[in-house]
C-alpha cells in the first residue's frame, strides 16, 4: 500500500526541465512586456485629437511661452505679423514623429523666404513631458531660428488645451493673420509652397 502511494506521488511530480522551461517563459514574457512599456514611455506624448467638430476662424487665444533660451514670448507681441503656429510632441531623447520631421523642414524653408524680410513669424509649441527631450538639439538639427518652447515646462498644457477646439493634433500648423485671427489649420503634413501661397494671400502680395 505504501509503495503504491509513493508511486502515485512520483507520477504527480513535474520534471525539473519543465519547471525551468516554464520559469524561463514567464521571465521572457515579463521582460518583453517591460521593454514594450519602456519603449512606449519614450515616445512623444499625444496632442489634441479630442474634438470631431473643430472651430474655424475667430481670435487666436493669447498665451505666453518661455523659449528654450529663456526668453519669454507671447502671441500678442506678433500682432501685425502673419504667424505660423506649430504644435509638436517630443519624446525622450528628442524623438519626434515623421510629421514633425516634415513640418520643421517646411517651416525652415518658409522662414528662409520671409523671416527678417516680411512681417511673418514662426512659433513652435513643443509638448515634452520627458526631462531628456533635448529641445536645444532639435533646434540645432533643424536650424530653427524662431521661438521654440515647451508648453509642459510648468507641468500643464495651457496652450494645447486653449487650441484643442481647433482640432489640432501632433504636427498641426495654424496660420494666424496680422490681426491675430485664425485663418487656416493644417492638421496633416504641408509643404512650404502651400504655406507660402497662403501667407502671400494674407500679406496681400
Amino acid at each position: 500500500m505504501q509503495k503504491e502511494r509513493e508511486a502515485e506521488r512520483k507520477t504527480r511530480k513535474w520534471p525539473k526541465g519543465k519547471i525551468v522551461a516554464g520559469l524561463c517563459c514567464v521571465i521572457l514574457i515579463f521582460g518583453i512586456y517591460s521593454a514594450w512599456q519602456y519603449y512606449n514611455s519614450q515616445l512623444p506624448p499625444s496632442i489634441g485629437g479630442t474634438t470631431n467638430n473643430p472651430m474655424t476662424g475667430g481670435l487666436a487665444p493669447d498665451f505666453s511661452l518661455r523659449d528654450v533660451n529663456g526668453t519669454q514670448v507671447s502671441l500678442n507681441q506678433y500682432q501685425g505679423k502673419v504667424v505660423a503656429l506649430h504644435f509638436m510632441a517630443v519624446g525622450c531623447g528628442g524623438q519626434v514623429y515623421s510629421i514633425n520631421d516634415n513640418q520643421l523642414k517646411q517651416l525652415k524653408n518658409t522662414c528662409n523666404i520671409y523671416c527678417g524680410k516680411e512681417p511673418v513669424a514662426m512659433l513652435t509649441v513643443a509638448v515634452a513631458t520627458c526631462p531628456t527631450s533635448h529641445l536645444e538639439q532639435i533646434r540645432t538639427t533643424y536650424e530653427v531660428s524662431w521661438a521654440l518652447g515647451n508648453d509642459y515646462d510648468d507641468g500643464k498644457l495651457d496652450i494645447v488645451n486653449a487650441y484643442a477646439s481647433y482640432g489640432i493634433k501632433d504636427g498641426a500648423i495654424i496660420l494666424i493673420d496680422k490681426s491675430l485671427n485664425i485663418v487656416e489649420v493644417y492638421a496633416e503634413t504641408v509643404t512650404a509652397s502651400i504655406l507660402s501661397s497662403r501667407i502671400n494671400q494674407l500679406l496681400g502680395v
